[in-house]
């Protein structure tokens, strides 16, 4: 029965979300810059995609690329991750594929209890330094979050990661 409330849960969460597009420009396209000038800071984030490794994946996960800017100073670059998930993981850490450690934020937690079935909606903030972005650009990257009592991989599509990459550059040159 938790198998089938489990799938149940993940057919409802991919409805709610376009897959990644393997279509960089398309990507590209969908980049948003909001200045707010009354903080003199600038927000450039990609939309909230839904990123599955198959029909089998077991761990899907929404993301999103974002930066801040304080004047023209890039303050950070962070991997947005939203998991929505029938097991308690409460994620603490996550590494890429080689190793590299992530700074993790976390920034939302929710537990829901329906029907006898417990969810619960992650959300958290992976770090990610400008020349890491650079290697994720090259190559579809794999993370794995750990948590107190769950853990999953997912993946980073290099499409996502280059898109991402050159709207920041071309920010950054002010050629966009």
């Amino acid at each position: 029965m938790k198998i089938i409330l489990a799938t149940l849960f993940t057919i409802t969460l991919c409805a709610c979300s376009s897959t990644i597009p393997t279509n960089q420009e398309d990507i590209s396209n969908q980049v948003i810059v909001e200045r707010d000038d009354f903080k003199q800071q600038t927000w450039i984030r990609t939309p909230l995609y839904l990123s599955r490794q198959g029909f089998t994946d077991t761990f899907p996960v929404q993301l999103s690329f974002r930066s801040l800017y304080k004047g023209d100073k890039r303050a950070f670059i962070q991997l947005y991750v939203s998991s929505s998930n029938v097991d308690w993981g409460f994620y603490h850490s996550a590494n890429g594929q080689d190793g590299y450690s992530f700074e993790f934020d976390e920034i939302d937690n929710e537990v829901s209890a329906n029907t006898g079935m417990v969810t619960t909606e992650e959300v958290f903030g992976l770090i990610v330094p400008y020349t890491y972005l650079e290697k994720m650009a090259s190559t579809d990257w794999k993370i794995k979050v750990y948590g107190k009592r769950n853990e999953g991989v997912f993946q980073v599509p290099a499409s996502l990661s280059k898109a991402f990459l050159e709207k920041l550059n071309c920010y950054e040159q002010k050629t966009c």
